[in-house]
């Protein structure tokens, strides 16, 4: 239509202004003058409070800052994130110490001149230096405070121990010190020294592991083991200390056990899964020998390789058993554990091992096996309906069901994505029992994938949510993600979905129970629910349903201590020549993307494009 022509240059210059806003150029005269173009940045991370309080750099640098401010400069902190302009803490808290993101804002906001107050003890030295080769600031350092002599611990970690007759290991990171100096190390457990080691200064802004065999514990249970660190000269005593958690005896009661015994990618994936969406704890082994399972999960999870016997423990006091990789050359004692778990989720890898679950099946076919688009009658058809089948990655080697007796089919998939619908997972209630019965491989797949990660997660929880429904399964409680959360961070609860509805009530712990805190959070049950940062120190919390009965309680802890230290002082003359061989901010001008124009711009020339598309009778 001839009348549309005058359409295509509102077309062109809508794309125009989106190719320019993608190279971001600078804008000519849009540099600030006088005090907008001289700020100072103020490092507040905690690195800053080392030595005493009226002689740290802190002390030091608030004071220049404050000066400068009534001079007319621009002040802002930086440290993990940038603070408010002109407001200078009592207190550093921060717990890192990023000048890159600060030094990019400042310069968009029109800076000239930059000042910088900081011990140096900078994270991001390389990206500071691209920023000024970029950016065209002038930049100038002041350093605060001098050579800081300090030693810490970086990381803590204690074994879980079901059997608390037995010894047990921790291992312990420290950084800093004087090469050459020996820092001693002991280890308590609840306020009683249980081990000590000596181990030798690896120096500024090094690190080095050592592990320490403690006694049996005093008891069982969840016990709490702290790491105290001495050395002779020390300026920063925040990371003197490390702590962490370990549950001694019957570690996976009540939670979830995967036992692999065949083992792929599948454990790897299934198991974080599950215990993050049930809210229980996660234990899994790794068949790797006649006698030896490995044991897989979180780095803090796992132990040395147990034998068959430990294994089998575990999976009698389990909530949700997994057995994976069932065969016909499987042991007689896992198959027992198959017919006695009153929860359980099976992978079978043949025939035979359908057999055994009264299944009869055909060998397992090769191939592709997409997901169908329809959606069975199901427990599970809510959670699978919303699936995006077309974008998940094809199963392999599906079990072609013979017989369908006393077994419901909440997903189906079919070779190549033609021909007949085949049932990948069976589910099954009977006599007091539920089982997941799973009859292809491949769901390891979507995991990988950003396209199949969600899918999995619900498909995976549905199961799981459906096997623990009723009754509630034993151990499936309300608890913090992490008995031991990084100072600054929320804190994640891990919520069953049978727990929906219940509160969680924090306080902090002076050794009594909890009953009532100043911190109440509502839970929303199936998932991960973060409520806010707290102050550091030990905390006990109580969980009560949504009729005021208390279903659990226990304790964390927000750790005290900080890594801020560890990196050592950078030397800022790169920073310098960069920023000095450089245009000004003045002469440079602001970056395209941080003027409004462009984008109301484009609004309008699509607006405008819009209304003459309607009144040519375009759609």
């Amino acid at each position: 239509m001839r009348q549309a022509g005058f359409l295509w240059p509102l077309r062109a210059a809508t794309l125009v202004l989106v190719i320019a806003l993608l190279f971001d150029p600078p804008l000519p005269f849009t540099g600030h003058v006088g005090s907008q173009a001289r700020w100072v940045l103020l490092d507040a991370s905690l690195s800053m409070t080392a030595g005493t309080a009226d002689r740290s750099p802190w002390a030091r640098a608030s004071t220049r800052a404050r000066d400068l401010l009534a001079d007319g400069w621009r002040v802002v902190t930086f440290g993990d994130a940038l603070g408010p302009a002109d407001t200078i803490p009592s207190i550093p808290d921060e717990t890192g110490s990023r000048l890159a993101p600060a030094l990019i804002r400042v310069a968009e906001s029109g800076a000239q001149e930059i000042l910088v107050l900081s011990d140096l003890r900078i994270e991001d030295a390389v990206a500071v230096r691209a920023a000024l080769e970029d950016l065209g600031v002038s930049l100038e350092v002041e350093r605060m405070g001098g050579e800081i002599q300090n030693a810490g611990v970086y990381g803590f970690e204690v074994e879980d121990r079901v059997d608390p007759r037995t010894a047990g290991t921790a291992r312990v990171e420290v950084h800093g010190g004087v090469p050459g100096d020996s820092l001693r190390l002991e280890v308590l457990e609840e306020d009683a020294v249980v081990a000590s080691a000596v181990v030798e200064a690896p120096g500024p802004g090094l690190r080095r592991t050592l592990e320490i065999t403690l006694p049996p514990a005093s008891s069982d249970g969840l016990r709490r083991f702290e790491a105290r660190l001495a050395s002779g000269a020390d300026a920063f005593a925040l990371d003197d200390t490390g702590v962490a958690y370990a549950r001694i005896g019957s570690a996976s009661e009540g939670g979830v056990v995967v036992i692999s015994v065949r083992p792929d990618w599948e454990p790897r994936s299934l198991l974080p899964t599950l215990a993050r969406t049930t809210g229980l704890t996660g234990s899994g082994y790794l068949r790797a020998g006649p006698d030896l399972y490995l044991t897989v999960g979180r780095a803090s999870d796992r132990t040395a390789p147990v034998d068959t016997a430990a294994v089998r423990a575990a999976a009698e006091r389990a909530s949700l058993l997994v057995l994976h990789g069932l065969g016909e050359e499987t042991d007689d004692w896992v198959w027992g554990l198959a017919a006695r778990a009153p929860r359980l989720i099976a992978f079978v890898t043949d025939a035979a091992s359908a057999a055994g679950f009264g299944l009869v099946t055909s060998p397992p076919r090769a191939g592709e096996w997409y997901l169908s688009e329809e959606t069975p009658p199901s427990p599970l058809s809510g959670v699978l309906r919303s699936l995006e089948r077309a974008e998940l990655p094809p199963l392999s080697g599906l079990l072609v069901t013979q017989s369908e007796e006393e077994w419901v089919t909440p997903l189906t998939a079919r070779l190549r994505g033609t021909g007949p619908a085949e049932a990948p997972l069976r589910l099954r209630a009977v006599e007091g029992r539920r089982e997941a019965l799973v009859l292809a491989r491949g769901f390891w797949r979507w995991a990988g994938r950003d396209a199949g990660r969600d899918a999995y997660e619900a498909l995976w929880a549905g199961v799981a949510g459906w096997l623990l429904r009723e009754p509630a399964a034993a151990g499936a409680e309300v608890r913090p993600a992490r008995r031991v959360v990084p100072r600054g961070e929320r804190v994640s609860w891990l919520v069953p979905a049978q727990r929906e509805g219940a509160r969680v009530m924090v306080q902090p712990d002076s050794g009594a129970a909890p009953s009532g805190s100043a911190v109440e959070t509502a839970l929303t049950g199936g998932g991960a629910v973060y409520s806010d940062p707290l102050e550091p120190g030990p905390y006990r919390y109580a969980v009560f349903g949504p009729d005021g009965d208390s279903l659990a309680w226990g304790r964390f802890e927000v750790a005290s201590g900080t890594r801020d230290m560890l990196p050592a002082p950078v030397d800022p003359s790169a920073w310098l020549r960069a920023g000095s061989n450089s245009v000004h901010a003045g002469e440079r001008g602001s970056p395209l993307r941080t003027s409004p124009w462009p984008y109301l711009l484009i609004l309008a020339l699509l607006l405008a494009e819009w209304i003459g598309r309607r009144r040519v009778g375009l759609r």
